[in-house]
């Protein structure tokens, strides 16, 4: 892998040309990419990358695994797209395939295009079903980008600005996030009983008609911090929902299948919702994505706020194709059980850098997704933009690419990445948090950096 980052005129003009004409989330180094095998993606100028987040945390198992290709290549002289009136063999072994995976009754699935409407089919379903209005969600969570699913989400104030008008009213952000490391009642876990949930019950009663259709939230609230909930809390959740006779929703677009060691993040809580939600990972990097439920609950959501939900490209049997041979290979290789083998030996080396460096406060995670929380000390738990960027950066120019979103630095890596590929990447990886403790690079600037959830400050 090459360790100089010096782009040639056709990345730079590339990537000027993509600024020009796009209007979309850029970073700095914008590396222009055009293959990728493995863990491993290169751009144009033939320098390869650690894909530490396996693209939009999609490529579950790899760029370009040799049964992926073989499918949409067989698929493509078929049948790529249909109307979303009418079926095909694909969308139903998938959704039969998923339903297998899920505990309970958890048994039908309304496919769509993006992990947005899968959340806000769930939505839909609450209010149609409950006949309430009330949406509750978990602070520090994100769930979206459409108008519906950005009323729940509260990270990140700027990507909303002057969308008040046109998101949905009866909502309320009442639930508090069980962030442990920076506890929001200033209390610490376990002599708290998990008391974050018990001060959210009253603020559900408070700023809510307590006509709750639905409590709703990620199962870990990754944009959040990589919130890992104590044991107790998805079960209060389940608890409080039912208390309130409303659905438990849960936001799975980040976990399933097996990231965490388990083929859905919420089995390692011993708890069933009402809805669930799949994106990211389900969809092999395809655009297709959706919500399960019981066929009671789909009964009688049936007809009522737009539910069935559907669309042009719902369901296309290219991206059904391709997804179910995916889903198939996780549950043929035992991806499940290598996630949390090789799970334990990535947390076991990042813990070590937490030890050594002070600008790694914390670690977090399960399985094979972790996170960096970076700190300007260990004491004061300060969260450090400006470092963290320094080292997103840097790692890039060490051939590593991975999700860096305020101080908080993201690793999902594919599913088949071997340990040799992790030993290599925890290395590169130390070595860019010695060029950032070392202030390299100094004329970074963090207000130029696009991503909609960065931070507004300036450079150092």
């Amino acid at each position: 892998m090459a360790n100089n980052k010096s782009f040639s005129k056709r990345h730079i003009d590339i990537s000027e040309r993509d600024k020009e004409t796009l209007l979309a989330w850029r970073v700095a180094p914008n590396v222009v990419l055009e293959s990728g095998r493995g863990c491993i993606v290169t751009d144009v100028d033939g320098n390869n990358y650690y894909d530490m987040n396996a693209g939009m945390m999609c490529m579950v198992i790899g760029h370009s695994h040799p049964e992926i290709t073989e499918v949409i290549h067989e698929q493509a002289g078929k049948l790529i797209h249909e109307s979303s009136w009418f079926t095909n063999p694909h969308i139903v072994e998938l959704g039969e395939l998923i339903a297998s995976t899920l505990p309970g009754d958890l048994n039908v699935v309304n496919f769509c295009v993006t992990g947005s409407e899968a959340v806000e089919i769930g939505m839909r379903m609450a209010v149609g079903v409950t006949g309430k209005h009330d949406l509750v969600s978990v602070i520090r969570g994100l769930h979206g980008g459409s108008l519906g699913v950005e009323s729940m989400t509260t990270i990140g104030g700027a990507r909303r600005r002057n969308l008040g008008p046109l998101m949905i009213p009866a909502k309320s952000a009442a639930i508090l996030a069980p962030f442990c490391y920076r506890c929001p009642i200033n209390l610490e876990y376990p002599s708290c009983d998990v008391a974050c949930l018990k001060t959210s019950r009253d603020l559900i009663e408070s700023v809510t008609s307590s006509e709750v259709a639905a409590l709703m939230t990620e199962t870990m609230m990754v944009a959040g911090g990589m919130i890992v909930p104590p044991d107790e809390w998805l079960p209060r959740m389940r608890r409080l929902a039912d208390e309130h006779q409303a659905m438990l929703l849960l936001d799975e677009a980040q976990f399933a299948p097996a990231k965490t060691g388990r083929m859905w993040g919420f089995q390692h809580y011993d708890v069933q919702p009402d809805v669930v939600a799949f994106a990211k990972g389900m969809s092999a990097g395809f655009a297709i994505c959706g919500t399960v439920t019981t066929k009671e609950i789909a009964d009688q959501a049936r007809s009522k706020a737009g539910i069935p939900w559907g669309g042009t490209y719902s369901g296309d049997p290219l991206a059904a194709a391709v997804a179910l041979k995916s889903l198939q290979i996780v549950l043929r290789d035992n991806l499940t059980e290598r996630a949390a083998a090789l799970g334990a030996t990535l947390r076991e080396k990042l813990d070590a850098l937490q030890k050594k460096y002070d600008c790694v406060g914390d670690v977090r995670g399960k399985g094979l997704y972790q996170m960096l929380d970076i700190v300007t000390d260990k004491e004061s738990r300060e969260p450090d933009f400006l470092m963290a960027e320094r080292i997103r950066y840097n790692a890039v120019e060490l051939g590593v690419l991975f999700i860096c979103i305020q101080n908080f630095i993201r690793i999902s890596p594919p599913l088949i990445i071997s340990e040799e590929e992790i030993d290599d990447f925890v290395g590169r990886l130390e070595k860019a948090i010695r060029r950032a403790v070392a202030g390299h690079p100094r004329d970074l600037d963090l207000s130029k950096q696009s991503h909609s959830l960065m931070p507004v400050v300036g450079h150092a």
